[in-house]
């Protein structure tokens, strides 16, 4: 083992133990507790790559980016139901990440999908991968498109009740002010 991978090994190590302490004794802050640990077990897999990734299956390019999909969409979900917990993010905004995350993370448990995909499209596991990612943003373009849609369709109504409710005001201003000064006259 090079110095570097034992570098990378050790201080992995304790952003691991650090944030799986602070999961533990800091409720309110375990969506961070989970985030330092991903990137904890990031560092401990760099440093022992050449003996660890042999626990998942021979070591190959595919199985790297197999370990890195998994880690982004563990964060992906991660994020996202943390987000919703916290009252940041509805539900309705949140679905289309929580199910983004999940078929990346199936794609990375279940190699098996993976290779069928690969067999019915004839696309690498990798270009597999950047299709879903594809499809994920032109989704959520789409998405944001309809709802800025819809908010400009309720901010167009809105503005249209304050104009009249602003005229009803002049109105009532206007009737006022020559009731009173009606009543002056006589």
């Amino acid at each position: 083992m090079t110095t570097p991978q034992m570098v990378s090994a050790f201080v992995g190590a304790l952003i691991l133990a650090f944030s799986v302490r602070s999961f533990f004794r800091h409720k309110t802050q375990r969506f961070k507790a989970l985030f330092w640990a991903a990137i904890g077990v990031t560092m401990v897999y760099a440093g022992f790559r050449p003996t660890i990734i042999e626990v998942f299956g021979p070591d190959s390019v595919e199985l790297r980016i197999r370990l890195i999909v998994a880690l982004l969409s563990f964060i992906v979900l991660t994020v996202t139901l943390e987000a919703i917990r916290i009252s940041r993010m509805q539900e309705q905004y949140a679905f289309l990440w929580l199910v983004t995350g999940v078929l990346l993370l199936a794609g990375c448990l279940f190699p098996d999908l993976a290779t069928a995909l690969e067999s019915l499209t004839g696309i690498s596991y990798g270009m597999a991968v950047l299709v879903v990612i594809f499809v994920f943003i032109l989704l959520m373009l789409f998405h944001f498109s309809v709802a800025l849609s819809l908010t400009q369709g309720k901010l167009a109504q809105v503005a249209r009740e304050l104009a009249l409710t602003e005229e009803r005001l002049r109105r009532v201003e206007q009737k006022r002010s020559k009731d009173k000064d009606g009543g002056q006259a006589e």
